[in-house]
């Protein structure tokens, strides 16, 4: 991507500044109070934590932790450790110097431990959307843009696209990677596609319509690894093609009568690195998708009954349901994925804020793929893989959350042969796991 863009959104932002309207305050997070109460585990830092924030400087820091067993099946029976500590520092430009609807936002992972995907389970659709290679890395860092009452933001800087698109707030609790960033693209783009934890330069923009409607849009290098790996996300690769994807999202009440949203949009890849999964040493230059989403509660119940009570529970159930399509057969190891799940919030009385659910994925193995296969012979044809999820996540106090959940691949890698027997699959594999994620 070529740096003009950037430099001539850098400067369109700058003249625009000005003509930002106040913008509304986010919800203030609670740092004081007691253990079981407070937004984060450290607390206010004697009160100095509050008085940064309200000068516009909030810290953030997140660990979360994976500790999963591959119980049958797999390639081998082991037991896996996934951490991330994640860190971010947000500075509200309006209340430190008076630039209305501005911010600068910096992060960074620190990554330890190895999960169980590529060695033990074998499969594509990784079991934990934390599990990546060990290392310390420079997460998004941006200048971020408000304008219109906050209809319009604009961000410029090193982003992710899968905090941003094809996300299902419901899809969200669930571990496994496919969840979020479906497994459709973080197979077939080069590196995965900007997502955890490879941010890249790029600039995204949004557009709120009324309360119903809203467009954004973002474009970004097309390979976020570059020439050399990047493996602290410190080299900020520029010519790598174009990865252009969009958005439109339509609010609702749908018909039942509760909140849900329906998301259609698609992207594009010109990097010259999609190589042809059928012949060897053939490589093309540019690849596109289509995809859908829907998220929508579909029951409510409790809260509301005590008249007396400021602050009633209510219970929900809420569903998702996910599609991608990539039609170019010769270069997508994936040419088709869908998802679907539900999760009930507040199933257990007294336990508000817990979220139990269950969802599934389907990644379908293209043509070309499965001719190679057949090219090879002696070896089993791929198709498909799936992966089902159970999860529970307990809501212990606001800065902690425990979340035993259990995964069941059906044909990890589509079908692969086993590397001890190549006319033989690689068994359905059974993971268990436990997470623990604290806000400090």
């Amino acid at each position: 991507m070529s740096k003009r863009v950037v430099a001539a959104a850098a400067v369109a932002i700058s003249f625009v500044a000005g003509a930002g309207a106040a913008r509304a305050e986010d919800d203030a997070p609670s740092y004081a109070g007691d253990l079981l109460t407070r937004d984060s585990l450290t607390g206010d830092w004697g009160g100095a934590r509050t008085k940064l924030y309200e000068r516009g400087v909030k810290f953030e820091a997140t660990y979360t932790g994976d500790a999963s067993t591959l119980v049958s099946g797999g390639l081998r029976r082991d037991e896996g450790f996934s951490g991330l500590l994640q860190l971010g520092l947000t500075l509200d430009l309006e209340k430190l110097v008076g630039w209305t609807g501005g911010e600068v936002y910096a992060g960074a992972y620190f990554i330890r431990g190895h999960g169980l995907s590529t060695y033990e389970v074998g499969n594509l659709l990784t079991i934990s959307n934390i599990e990546a290679d060990r290392a310390n890395r420079l997460g998004e860092v941006y200048f971020k843009q408000t304008l219109f009452d906050d209809r319009f933001s604009i961000r410029v800087g090193q982003l992710l696209a899968d905090s941003e698109f094809v996300v299902s707030d419901t899809a969200g609790l669930f571990v496994n990677s496919t969840f979020g960033w479906p497994g459709l693209m973080g197979t077939n783009l080069p590196s995965g596609g900007p997502a955890y934890p490879v941010p890249t330069p790029g600039v995204h923009v949004a557009y709120e319509f009324n309360d119903a409607w809203s467009v954004q849009a973002a474009i970004y290098n097309g390979d976020p690894a570059g020439h050399n790996v990047n493996p602290h996300n410190l080299d900020f690769p520029l010519h790598e093609g174009v990865f252009g994807i969009g958005e439109v999202a339509y609010k609702t009440d749908g018909v039942f009568g509760k909140p849900g949203v329906i998301k259609a949009g698609g992207w594009f890849n010109t990097a010259n690195k999609f190589d042809d999964v059928r012949l060897s040493g053939v490589t093309h230059g540019g690849d596109y998708a289509v995809y859908g989403v829907i998220d929508q509660t579909v029951a409510e119940w409790g809260g509301g009954q005590d008249l007396k009570d400021p602050t009633p529970s209510t219970s929900s159930l809420s569903v998702f349901a996910r599609a991608v399509f990539a039609p170019q057969q010769n270069r997508n190891l994936i040419d088709y994925y869908f998802d679907a799940g539900f999760n009930v919030k507040g199933l257990i009385a007294g336990r508000a804020d817990d979220v139990f659910g269950i969802a599934g994925a389907y990644a379908h193995i293209s043509r070309d793929a499965q001719r190679a296969d057949r090219d090879d012979g002696g070896v089993p044809v791929r198709s498909s893989e799936m992966v089902f999820e159970a999860s529970y996540k307990a809501q212990l106090a606001p800065w902690l959350a425990l979340q035993p959940f259990a995964q069941y691949v059906v044909r990890p890698g589509g079908g692969d042969p086993r590397p001890a027997d190549p006319s033989r699959r690689i068994k359905n594999a059974t993971v268990l796991g436990f997470r623990t994620q604290v806000e400090f």
